[in-house]
C-alpha cells in the first residue's frame, strides 16, 4: 500500500479513545507510519504543526473539535504554511462539512469510521497523488495557501477563490441551473449551492444574479 519515505502522521480530535484506536490501527495499517503526536484540542495542533520540530507530514482533523473549529485548524495551519498537508475527517455526514473543510485548506475529507480508506488517502498524498475520494480539493497545498494569504490581506480577487468556486460561478455566468452544474462537476446540488452562497458572501452580493454580475467583473480583472 506504502510506496516511498517513512511518514510522520498527527491527529487532532476531542476524543481520546478516537485518538487511541486511531493511533493503533494507523500503525498497524501502514507500519512505515509514525503517530507522532495526538491532541485533543485545535490550539495545540496549531502549535504543533507550526513548529519545525514537532511539523507532522500530514495532519488528520476531526472537523467537529470543541473551541477551536477544525475548519479553524486548517485554515490558521494554511495561511502560514503549505509543508503540513492537512485531511478533514469526521463520524458525521460528509455534505456537512465538505465544502468548509476544503475551502479551508483540507485536501480532502473522509470518513473517519474507515481507517482503512483513510490510510489509502495517507499514502496518496504523501506520494504527491490526489486522494481518490469523493471529497477532495482540486487545489495543491501550495494553490490553497496562497488564496488564503490573499484572502486574509482582504483583497477580493480572482486568486481569492478556490479552484471548485471558480467552476461553479464560470458555469454560472453560462446560465447553467445548480442541478446542470452538479451533473457537469459531479457534485451533489445542494453543495454547488453552497459554493454560491459562499462566493455571495465573498462579493457581498445580496442573491444569485447580483453574484454572476460581480463574478464576471472580477474574472475580468484576470485578462
Amino acid at each position: 500500500m506504502y510506496l516511498g519515505k517513512r511518514i510522520r502522521i498527527a491527529i487532532v480530535d476531542n476524543d481520546r479513545l478516537t485518538l487511541g484506536v486511531m493511533k493503533m490501527m494507523i500503525e498497524r495499517i501502514l507500519p512505515q507510519a509514525n503517530v507522532c503526536w495526538a491532541v485533543s484540542d485545535g490550539l495545540t495542533a496549531v502549535s504543533k504543526s507550526l513548529n519545525s520540530r514537532t511539523r507532522p507530514d500530514v495532519l488528520l482533523v476531526d472537523m467537529s473539535l470543541e473551541g477551536m473549529s477544525g475548519c479553524d485548524v486548517c485554515r490558521t495551519i494554511r495561511e502560514e504554511t503549505a509543508q503540513v498537508d492537512l485531511v478533514g475527517m469526521t463520524a458525521f455526514s460528509l455534505d456537512r462539512y465538505c465544502v468548509p473543510a476544503l475551502e479551508n485548506g483540507a485536501s480532502c475529507l473522509v470518513d473517519k469510521a474507515n481507517v482503512k480508506g483513510l490510510c489509502h488517502v495517507l499514502c496518496a498524498i504523501v506520494n504527491g497523488r490526489r486522494a481518490d475520494v469523493k471529497y477532495a480539493s482540486s487545489e495543491s497545498a501550495q494553490e490553497s495557501h496562497e488564496r488564503l494569504l490573499t484572502a486574509k490581506s482582504g483583497n477580493v480577487n480572482y486568486e481569492t477563490f478556490a479552484k471548485r468556486e471558480r467552476e461553479v460561478m464560470g458555469l454560472c455566468s453560462l446560465g447553467f441551473t445548480s442541478k446542470e452544474i452538479g451533473i457537469k462537476l459531479g457534485i451533489g446540488e445542494p453543495t454547488v449551492k453552497t459554493y454560491i452562497r459562499r462566493v455571495m458572501k465573498k462579493l457581498g452580493a445580496k442573491n444569485r444574479t447580483q453574484a454572476v454580475i460581480q463574478w464576471m467583473e472580477v474574472n475580468s480583472r484576470e485578462y
